[in-house]
Formats: structure tokens, sequence, C-alpha cells
């Protein structure tokens, strides 16, 4: 899986478990549950793609490699290979990300940076918390409401959750979910606050007036916790003068279970995808068109000399003519290394499977495993050109034979 599908696969997962959160779990007065559910769902939307990936491409090429004659490793080495000097598509977009990262980096630099000088100035401003400082306006210094409210903060780490959240928008800045991601985490920090705040006064209905007082004054950072907050003033309310959810409820965030394992089976889907994706297109050549599938069994040609059963292993192997030596300057001096694989100095292993007819020609190939950037098809567009091959021989007679070919792509020195 390369870092694009990475990417997008982490932002579907972040949007899916969000969807979830604001169709059946927003409501609920679950508080502590809804930020652990917040923080774990963002936490697993980054996991959930890693996992199974070697697994899943292990097995998946020992599945195909296990019934085929496999070839001696060929190294493909970047040193001398002509690149491409201009930008593609793929190129531009990711060079727009690196460019959103870095802003996005600047803005959360200068925003802690304020903060540190709002910590060390004198000057009177509203109440707020920053990790385990709390800061107490002059008029709210003997508050004890609002030394609470600040103090749930401060001990519950709340600064860490929002820090966290803040460095998740700098790398997936271009998905709008994430800033509604990052509202609703501060609202469940407010929730939870104003929750423990409460047990300290009589009244609800004078806390919310509390409220209301002071509540026009402007946050001075959205990265602290700033007890007055325009903003957030409706839900509040109506958090605190609403009736606890019954216990019962709880079983709507079982609902993520089933959540996760369609994700797995979507990671997994993309996984095999991947490895085989570049084969589904056809080989261009000017003598002969040969046909590539994703199929795991071979598909059966209507070409006489292609029917037949298919060996896994026979007496006398199928050769390139000249032998090891000769594939190997044929693949080295044909194959060219990928500009961008070689830009961004990625090195991998492709895995190319075909069929030698019984004619020596090679038929059905695809690609079982690859590191991505077009080396699998570069791989198959050179084996294509391939002259035909000494035939497999079994009792005596010309059979057609599964091949595997691993393929080393290395950047040398």
């Amino acid at each position: 899986m390369d870092t694009l599908q990475y990417i997008v696969l982490a932002n579907l997962f972040i949007s899916a478990f969000f969807g979830l959160y604001v169709l059946l779990l927003k409501k609920e007065t679950f508080f502590q549950v809804n930020r652990v559910y917040l923080l774990s769902s963002l936490l697993l939307s980054f996991i959930l793609p890693l996992i199974h990936t070697n697994w899943f491409g292990q097995s998946a090429i020992a599945e195909q490699i296990k019934y085929s004659v496999i070839g001696k490793p060929i190294d493909v080495f970047a040193t001398g290979q002509a690149t491409e000097s201009h930008f593609t598509f793929l190129q531009i977009i990711s060079y727009v990300y690196l460019l959103g990262i870095i802003v996005f980096s600047l803005y959360l630099t200068i925003r802690l940076l304020a903060i540190k000088k709002i910590l060390f100035s004198s000057v009177n401003r509203p109440s707020f918390s920053f990790f385990k400082r709390i800061y107490l306006s002059e008029s709210n210094a003997s508050n004890q409401l609002i030394c609470e409210h600040e103090n749930i903060h401060a001990t519950q780490w709340h600064s860490a959750d929002v820090l966290l959240m803040e460095i998740v928008i700098i790398f997936n800045w271009f998905n709008p979910l994430v800033y509604l991601f990052r509202k609703e985490l501060k609202n469940v920090h407010e929730f939870i606050a104003d929750e423990g705040a409460l047990k300290l006064s009589d009244s609800k209905k004078d806390y919310a007036m509390l409220l209301v007082s002071q509540t026009f004054e402007t946050p001075i950072n959205n990265l602290v916790n700033s007890f007055f907050n325009q903003n957030l003033l409706k839900q509040r309310i109506m958090m605190i003068q609403k009736n606890k959810s019954r216990k019962s409820s709880k079983w709507k965030y079982l609902l993520s279970a089933p959540l996760i394992v369609l994700m797995l089976i979507l990671s997994a889907a993309t996984i095999k995808k991947t490895s085989t994706m570049l084969a589904s297109s056809p080989i261009a050549d000017t003598t002969k068109k040969y046909k590539i599938t994703i199929a795991k069994s071979p598909i059966p040609s209507t070409n006489k000399n292609y029917q037949g059963p298919v060996f896994t292993a026979v007496e006398n192997e199928p050769t390139y003519p000249g032998g090891q030596q000769k594939l190997n300057a044929f693949l080295q001096q044909n194959i060219k290394y990928p500009a961008e694989m070689r830009q961004k100095k990625v090195e991998g292993k492709v895995f190319v499977s075909f069929i030698v007819e019984k004619d020596g020609s090679l038929n059905e190939l695809k690609v079982l495993h690859e590191p991505g950037y077009g080396s699998g098809q570069e791989a198959l567009r050179v084996l294509g050109r391939s002259p035909k091959w000494t035939p497999g021989i079994q009792n005596g007679h010309k059979v057609r034979v599964q091949y595997v070919l691993p393929i080393n792509f290395s950047l040398k020195g």
C-alpha cells in the first residue's frame, strides 16, 4: 500500500467513525465514553489501514507462488537509468499536499508561541487552562465553579487531546470532516468539565446563568480551554439541562465493532487491488497483444497452442534463450527504473507470473506483488517483448508451465 492509498483510507475511516458518532452517539450524555470513542476512533483510523498489510500481501503471493515454477531473482538498478523531467499529476498533488502540511505546521507553531506569550503576560484575560497551567482572571479568581471547571480540563489532560487533533489536521488538512471532528472533541471536553463543576453547584439554572453572564468574552486562542465560549453556549446549556442517558443506550457504541470489521475488509481489498491493478491493462506491443488478468487461475485461451493443462513442476523447466545470464541482461538493459519511484527513493520487489506456452511464448502475464509507482507495469512492458523461451518438458513432451519471476528494483550506491 502506497502513501496515497494509506491517506485516502485513513480519511475514509475518520469520516465513517465520525458519521457514526453524529448519527447515534453525539446526543448521549456519556461524555467520558464519547471522549474515549472520538480519540480511539481517530487512532484506529490510522492503524487499521496498516493491519494485515504484510500478512495479506505475503499470503496472496504465497498462495500463487506455491503452485508455480519460481525463477531466480533479478536485480534492476537505478544507476544510469533515464528519468522523466516533467511533473506528473500525482507529483503536483503531492507537492500541494506537502505545502499544506508546511502551512498548517507553521500556523500551529505560531499559536503555540502565542500561548507562551499569554502565559507570561500580566494582562488580565478570560479564564482558561492549558495542560497543567490554570489561569483565572481577576473577576473569576474567587469563583469556585470556574476554578473547578478549569481544574477538570487540566487534570484530565484535555489539552493533549486538542494538540493531538491539531497534529491530525496538519496531515489531513484537506478533509473538512477533521475540523468538525475537532469541534466535537472540544465540545465533549466542555461537557465533561461542566458536569464535574455542576457537582459543586446548587442549581443547574445558576450555572447556566454564570455561562451567559460572561460568555461574550472573546476566546484568546483555540488551543486553550476557555470557560467562556460564545460558540458553545447553546450546546453547553442544553447538555446541562438534559436528562442523563439510560445505561441501556450504551449498546450503540458496540456498532463500532462491525464498522471496524468492514474497514479491515476494505483495507485487505485495497491491498489486493493494489497488487494487481497495473496488470489489468493490456501491454502495448507492435507484434502481439498479451492478455493480462488478475484471476488467480489461468483463463483458457481460444488459441490451440495455448490449450492444455498447466504444470507447476516439470522435468525440464522453461528457460530464456541463452540462459539465466541472458535473461538478466535483457531485463536490466530494457527495464527503466520509474522516475517517481527513483525520486522518492523507493525500492522493492515485483513478482510477475506468466505461463510459458508450448511454443515458448509468454501468456497471461500478471503482477502478484509490487511496491507501486509503475514498477509492475514496467516489468510487464518489458516481459511482453521477451523473445520466445525454451518451453518446459515433461515426459518428453512440451508442456505449459506456470512461472513466477521475482524482479528486484534497487537504488544502487
